[in-house]
C-alpha cells in the first residue's frame, strides 16, 4: 500500500513535507491503525473524510477537519484511542497529526492550507 508524498502549506511557509495522502477505499480505511507511533512532523491527508475514528489505534492524536476550500473548519486535539469522533459537516477531509503537534506545526481553525506534490528525495 503505497500513499502519495504531500507537502502541507499554510500562509505560504511549509508546514510539514513528511505527509501522505491517503485517498483510496483502502488507504482511507486503514488510515493510521496498526501503527505504533508517527513522527512529530508526519501528517496523514484523509480525503475525502468528515468522521474519524480512534479504533485499533495505539496513541493519541490530533485531526484537522477541512472544508471544500482547504479552510481548518475544526481542529480535535489529544483524541485518545478507542474514542469515535462525531460527524464534522462541512468537512471534505481530515488531516491527523501527532497529538499536540497541530498547533506546533502553525495549523489553526481559519487557515486555508495547500497541498501539493512533494518530491521523493
Amino acid at each position: 500500500m503505497l500513499m502519495k508524498k504531500i507537502i502541507i502549506i499554510n500562509n505560504n511557509k511549509i508546514v510539514t513535507k513528511n505527509a501522505e495522502l491517503a485517498d483510496s477505499f483502502f488507504t482511507r480505511f486503514r488510515g493510521l491503525m496498526f501503527r505504533k507511533s508517527i513522527a512529530d512532523d508526519y501528517a496523514l491527508v484523509i480525503t475525502p473524510c468528515n468522521q474519524i475514528h480512534m479504533l485499533n489505534m495505539k496513541f493519541a492524536i490530533d485531526a484537522v477537519y477541512l472544508d471544500k476550500a482547504n479552510k481548518v473548519v475544526k481542529v480535535e486535539r489529544n483524541i485518545q484511542p478507542g474514542k469515535i469522533c462525531k460527524t464534522v459537516k462541512q468537512a471534505s477531509s481530515v488531516i491527523e497529526v501527532k497529538a499536540f503537534s497541530a498547533a506546533q506545526l502553525g495549523i489553526h481553525e481559519g487557515d486555508t492550507l495547500k497541498t501539493t506534490v512533494g518530491d521523493e528525495k
